[in-house]
C-alpha cells in the first residue's frame, strides 16, 4: 500500500515538474492587504488605522497617568475606615491599583510607539 502511494506521488511529482511555470505577469504588482482576525471579526491594516490606533492608545495612557496621579495625590491619612484591617487592606489595593495603572500607560505608550513604527512600514510597502 505504502509503495502504491509513493508510486502515485512519485509520478505526480514529475508531471508537475515537467508543465512550464508561466512567469509573464500583467505588469501590475500585487498588493497584499493584511489582515487582524479577531474571531468573525476582520480588519484591514492600513496605515491611517494603524496612527489612529496610536492616538487611541496615547489617549488612553494619558488619562491613565492622569488618574493615577489623582489615587496618588490623595493623602493616606484621610482615609476613613472602620478597623485596622480594613485600612491595611485599601493600602494593598490602592498600591495593586497604582501599580496597574502605572504599567498600563507604559504599556499604551510602547503600544503606539509599536502602530507609529507599523504605519510608516505600510506606508513605505504601499510607494
Amino acid at each position: 500500500m505504502q509503495s502504491q502511494i509513493a508510486k502515485a506521488m512519485l509520478a505526480c511529482g514529475k508531471l508537475l515538474a515537467e508543465i512550464g511555470v508561466s512567469t509573464t505577469t500583467n505588469g501590475e504588482p500585487k498588493t497584499e492587504a493584511r489582515m487582524l482576525k479577531f474571531g468573525d471579526l476582520q480588519v484591514e491594516l492600513t496605515p491611517d488605522k494603524a496612527y489612529i490606533g496610536a492616538v487611541i492608545s496615547l489617549i488612553f495612557g494619558i488619562i491613565s497617568w492622569q488618574l493615577n496621579q489623582g489615587v496618588q495625590s490623595t493623602p493616606e491619612n484621610s482615609l476613613q475606615y472602620a478597623n485596622d484591617n480594613a485600612l491595611l487592606l485599601a493600602k494593598s489595593l490602592r498600591g495593586a491599583l497604582l501599580a496597574l495603572g502605572y504599567s498600563s500607560s507604559i504599556l499604551s505608550a510602547f503600544t503606539a510607539v509599536g502602530l507609529i513604527l507599523l504605519g510608516r512600514q505600510l506606508e513605505q510597502k504601499e510607494k
